[in-house]
């Protein structure tokens, strides 16, 4: 397993962040710097408390923390307590958007606070920095990421603090706000290999702390690279993030031998977004024919039965897309009990936006999906959730106006769950038909979220992701042996500002062979 320890961070930031601040006065006008102490140098240093969390659920990746406290313990260090934390984390999305966006962020940040408390009052100095970076890349239609991968990652250095001069009131020294921009594009391996590194853009060295800006940056995008290639790895495995979707469902079509049907097959998203794809390998079993082998999703392929009369027959077919890779398989024949498919997607969008003091974002995707074969059915569950919103504030900073971050929170994740489920379908009146599925998910999933401020540490907490539920379905037939049929919903105004739109759509589409009941 992948882990960055935060040992590991801890090295990092030492050798990126040289910390000559200013700790306290000394005698005569002089000053000291501080630095994080080693053992025998004066210092009580207790263990250090470490976390390490993996990405929320849709994504790769971990978060390793690490907190160190040196007391001062000898005549000359007494009174000083130093407590140093460190970050390093990245979560790179698992799949693609339906169109190849790979997108991934991640933070990698060091604080350190400084007291001397002392007869005259308390010293304190506290030093911030942080890179944090938001990488995109594109996957081509091959399923394997177009390199570069780019990340812009902003990095900032702030120093505070108070002090007193033996005697003398309180002071409060020239603090630090330093801001760079940089671009710094890196290859991703085909394997799990190291990811490599393009020629670094942007920043501005007039302004200080370049050098530890691209130090910090190469840092985090080494473990992002890494990450990405595990996720590369993960969408392109077969029905990882897309599957094949076939019109009409699978044994929903009775075939007498030789005789050919059109099957439909479609590339989706595991949330039902269509996708740019091409099939290939297409095969069939037992016997049949399909045609033809490779094409453009979606498309119509021609199935046709085997001379001699079999149980089952059907085909197979692969797919490549710019989601990932996927394996489909559609078959034949009908049993006398209901057979086919059943769909509810649930879709929240259209509420994102951003002004001066707010930016804010919120998307949701519900889907499940109930396949039946003679009577017996599995239902899919699916939850995707991706949500942020930031604010900021005015402030004065070297006597002028600028905005500055003020909070945010953030909420990602995703989750997918097949368990068995009951279908009945029930007629009250001739020509009419009620269709119930029932299932018990174990709800297991979960969202990952993540609490900023600007005065304190950001904070994460796992939120449970909810699996939707099937209403029932009603409706009229003239044959009572295929039960099909859709129904939209779409609901405006949600979402912050009313501009969010929620669309549910149900689908289904049953059949049976011929009885008397």
């Amino acid at each position: 397993m992948l882990r960055t320890s935060a040992a590991i961070a801890v090295g990092l930031c030492l050798l990126l962040l040289p910390l000559h601040i200013i700790a306290a006065p000394q005698s005569q006008g002089a000053t000291a710097p501080i630095r994080i102490p080693k053992p025998g140098e004066g210092y009580d240093i207790a263990p250090p408390v470490e976390t390490s969390q993996a990405a929320p659920a849709g994504y790769e990746g971990r978060t390793d923390t690490s907190i160190l406290t040196a007391v001062g313990n000898t005549p000359a260090t007494m009174g000083k307590r130093i407590v140093a934390r460190f970050k390093l984390g990245n979560q790179i999305r698992t799949c693609p958007t339906a169109d190849g966006i790979a997108e991934g962020r991640g933070e990698f940040s060091m604080s350190v606070d400084y007291t001397h408390t002392q007869a005259s009052g308390i010293n304190t100095v506290r030093i911030e920095m942080k890179a944090v970076g938001k990488y995109k890349g594109q996957v081509g239609d091959d399923a394997w990421l177009e390199n570069p991968v780019n990340a812009e990652v902003d990095y900032t250095y702030t120093q505070t603090g108070s002090m007193r001069e033996p005697g003398g009131p309180i002071a409060t020294p020239a603090g630090s706000n330093v801001a760079q921009q940089i671009t710094i594009p890196f290859g991703v391996s085909r394997g799990l290999d190291a990811p490599t590194f393009g020629a670094f853009a942007g920043g501005d060295p007039t302004q200080g702390r370049y050098a530890e800006a691209a130090g910090a940056g190469a840092a985090l995008v080494y473990w992002a690279g890494v990450y990405y290639a595990v996720a590369q790895t993960r969408w392109r495995q077969e029905g990882r993030c897309v599957n094949v979707d076939f019109k009409p469902p699978s044994y929903t079509v009775r075939l007498v031998p030789g005789a050919s049907t059109t099957v439909g097959a479609e590339v989706k998203t595991k949330a039902g977004e269509t996708v740019k794809a091409r099939f290939h390998d297409a095969r069939a079993r037992s016997g049949a024919t399909v045609s033809p082998p490779v094409g453009p999703s979606p498309m119509p392929f021609t199935f046709t039965a085997p001379t001699q009369r079999v149980t089952t027959a059907g085909f197979a077919v692969n797919a490549t897309s710019r989601a990932g890779i996927a394996e489909g398989e559609w078959w034949a024949g009908l049993g006398p009990d209901w057979s086919g498919r059943i769909t509810y997607t649930v879709t929240e969008s259209g509420d994102q936006g951003e002004n001066e003091l707010q930016t804010w974002s919120n998307s949701s995707v519900s889907r499940l999906t109930v396949d039946v074969r003679n009577g017996k059915a599995t239902v899919t569950g699916y939850r995707e959730v991706h949500y942020l919103s930031v604010r900021r504030q005015p402030a004065l900073r070297g006597g002028a106006k600028t905005i500055i971050f003020e909070s945010s929170d953030m909420t990602d994740g995703s989750y997918e769950e097949t368990v068995p489920a009951a279908v009945e379908v029930v007629s009250s009146s001739p020509g009419t038909y009620g269709v119930r599925v029932s299932q018990a998910f174990k709800g297991e999933g979960k969202a990952r979220t993540e609490i900023c401020n600007r005065s304190r540490p950001c904070t994460s907490s796992d939120q449970q992701l909810l699996l939707p539920t099937l209403a029932g379905i009603d409706g009229k037939t003239d044959d009572p042996n295929r039960l099909s049929g859709s129904k939209t919903d779409t609901r405006t105004g949600a979402g912050y500002q009313g501009s969010g739109t929620v669309t549910s759509v149900l689908t289904w589409n049953l059949s049976r062979e011929g009885s008397s009941r």
